[in-house]
């Protein structure tokens, strides 16, 4: 099977040494082939990602991550915003896409990306269900997600759906870099 990057570019991208199931780990290994973030304008400084379930305390690893990985690529005054829209894009997953799936569908994946003048992060989930903005009522206590994570970027989205789930994405610019 596929990567989605490797359709994109054409060229064969391992993501785990052969015969490991990449999400028996909660994070990615950097690849063993050459380097195919440097052909895409990514260093490896500048990639991330980890994957997430429907347990308690995986929300709260992932905000963690999100945090240290921030403060590592030195962006601290983007760490509540990527936090925040983080939290709502991998808590929409856990909500829609893993809670009552079967054992094979129980993760899914945040990556992070800083390129350019931005950081995009993106949650891989195994629902084929493209995610839906709400108009919650005034006292709703839900559905004010994707309406948060559209007033936090620049720009968010989602791939097209398939059978095997969808790629839900957002960028946060970062002001003179």
């Amino acid at each position: 099977m596929a990567t989605a990057l490797s359709r994109a570019t054409g060229a064969q991208i391992p993501l785990s040494p052969a015969g490991r199931n990449p999400l028996e780990s909660t994070t990615l290994a950097p690849p063993a082939a050459p380097d195919w973030g440097l052909a895409l304008g990514i260093s490896a400084a500048g990639f991330a990602a980890r994957a997430f379930t429907c347990e308690p305390d995986s929300l709260e690893n992932i905000r963690r991550f999100v945090r240290d990985t921030i403060s590592d690529w030195g962006l601290t005054a983007f760490a509540d915003d990527m936090t925040t829209v983080v939290g709502e894009l991998t808590t929409n997953a856990v909500r829609h896409a893993l809670t009552g799936r079967g054992e094979a569908d129980n993760k899914a994946w945040l990556g992070m990306v800083r390129t350019g003048g931005a950081v995009v992060c993106t949650v891989v989930d195994p629902s084929p269900t493209p995610p839906s903005r709400q108009d919650p009522d005034h006292l709703a206590e839900t559905g004010r997600g994707l309406l948060i994570v559209d007033a936090l970027t620049s720009q968010w989205g989602y791939s097209e759906p398939d059978p095997n789930g969808k790629t839900v994405w957002a960028r946060i610019a970062i002001p003179n870099s």
